[in-house]
């Protein structure tokens, strides 16, 4: 019986200091919200992984739970990102178990509780020195044996102490100048000529009285509500791009079917018109080389003839002769001519213009950015653009106009003021004192006044 539940104690040793992602003892472990705790280098490669792709990254999902943990800080590096979560101080604690308040005076002795406000492990004697000093003796300790199953219950913050991110105190004040939670020790240093340190109960209390925190759970969820509806038309967006690339490729595809066929019916018909002209090419050949070879054939029935006349009485040489003479002249100046055929295709430019294309269609993605956020006029920071001259009155409103123009509204003139490239073109006097003036369109202007 002992040899198993030893057994089963080194198993739950084995789980609790194996990262998850390498399967490997923890090095440098860092604990999650969640409390899934995973290697500083795994936990970093992963969330820069992850991280990477997005657009303005605000946090990432556990790996193991896929719970959302927020980003620890919106003003590092998403590289530096896994320095600023945490390390679980109890799954180093579990390696060694032993009681670090010993190990400051060089002993060695093993550990029995742990104190989650001090993250530190703690022997029998020195958790009854740490209950009776009175600065610790609030502390919770917590028995090493049940500190597995406390983590597996624990859902939320309510176990782990806030600690101050300079120092690893345990904060006590806030800093309102700064809206930082801060330790005593900040407190006689960085904070120490600000004008107003709360204690941290009375600083909860008078958050619970006061509005503020409805306001912000409030304003939370109307820029919920927003991305709500971004995502919905994100969502939409994407079916209308899916819809849109496939009505595209079919397009695409279809005009390419039809260029082919155009092309093959040009093409057959050219076959058929090069058929059509090669055959009466042919024939008008063959007819010269018909023509031709009768020639030949009977200028060598001449030539046979007048040899031999030649032995024959010469009456019949005579007659031969001037009869072979008279048609010889005759086929002579009969008019056959020689023939010659060379065939040659112009292809219209517009089939051989297609090779110079290198591509099928100009591709163009109109993308807008439109923020979801309000611009808080209390905390936006802003830059001097330009100054526009005599505009020193009491200028209560304006806009501009849709080739760029400003239009002032002069209130304790009654005047609007008309610039162009920064420079007063026009005093239009109105007669009564404007509040505003909006543009509707290219030759309509309205001008708003106190009633």
């Amino acid at each position: 019986m002992a040899a198993s539940t030893e057994k089963d104690s080194d198993q739950i040793k084995e789980i609790t200091t194996t990262c998850p992602i390498c399967f490997e003892t923890y090095k440098t472990p860092r604990n999650l919200p969640c409390l899934h705790t995973f290697c500083h280098n795994c936990l970093g490669s992963y969330i820069i992984s992850t991280c990477k792709i997005k657009q303005n990254p605000v946090g990432f999902h556990c790996p193991i739970c896929r719970r959302f943990v927020p980003a620890p800080s919106f003003t590092t590096e998403i590289e530096k990102w896994a320095e600023l979560v945490p390390i679980n101080k109890m799954v180093n604690m579990l390696n060694e178990k032993c009681c670090d308040a010993c190990k400051r005076a060089d002993e060695e002795e093993v550990a029995s509780d742990w104190c989650k406000s001090c993250l530190e492990s703690l022997c029998g004697p020195c958790a009854k020195a740490h209950k009776r000093n009175v600065f610790t003796q609030k502390h919770e300790l917590i028995p090493i044996e049940n500190f597995q199953k406390v983590s597996e219950e624990s859902e939320s913050h309510e176990l782990v102490d806030v600690l101050c991110q300079e120092h690893s105190n345990q904060v006590e004040y806030l800093c309102v100048d700064h809206e930082e939670l801060c330790c005593s020790r900040c407190v006689c240093t960085k904070h120490r000529k600000c004008n107003q340190i709360d204690a941290i109960e009375e600083a909860s209390e008078s958050l619970r009285k006061s509005e503020k925190l409805e306001a912000l759970c409030q304003e939370i969820s109307q820029f919920e509500e927003k991305l709500v509806t971004a995502k919905s038309e994100a969502e939409k967006n994407i079916r209308y791009v899916d819809n849109k690339s496939d009505q595209i490729r079919e397009e695409s595809t279809e005009l390419r079917n039809k260029i082919v066929n155009h092309v093959d019916a040009l093409l057959e018909n050219h076959l058929s018109d090069l058929a059509q002209n090669v055959k009466e090419q042919k024939d008008r050949l063959t007819s010269f080389e018909d023509a031709v070879s009768d020639r030949q054939l009977l200028m060598a029935q001449y030539l046979q003839t007048l040899k031999g006349a030649q032995k024959t009485l010469p009456p019949v040489l005579v007659h031969e002769y001037f009869k072979i003479k008279r048609q010889f002249r005759h086929v002579k100046m009969s008019g056959l001519s020689k023939c010659t055929v060379k065939l040659n295709a112009d292809v219209c430019n517009d089939l051989t213009g297609i090779l110079d294309v290198t591509k099928f269609a100009d591709l163009k993605a109109e993308t807008k950015s439109i923020p979801l956020n309000e611009i808080d006029l209390t905390y936006a920071s802003m830059k001097l653009v330009c100054e526009l001259d005599d505009s020193n009155g009491d200028v209560t409103g304006g806009c501009f106009l849709q080739n760029g123009d400003i239009i002032l509204a002069d209130h304790k003139y009654s005047q609007l003021l008309h610039y162009n490239n920064r420079k007063l073109v026009r005093k239009s006097n109105l007669g009564f004192q404007p509040e505003d003036a909006v543009c509707q369109n290219s030759s309509l202007l309205f001008v708003s006044k106190n009633i």
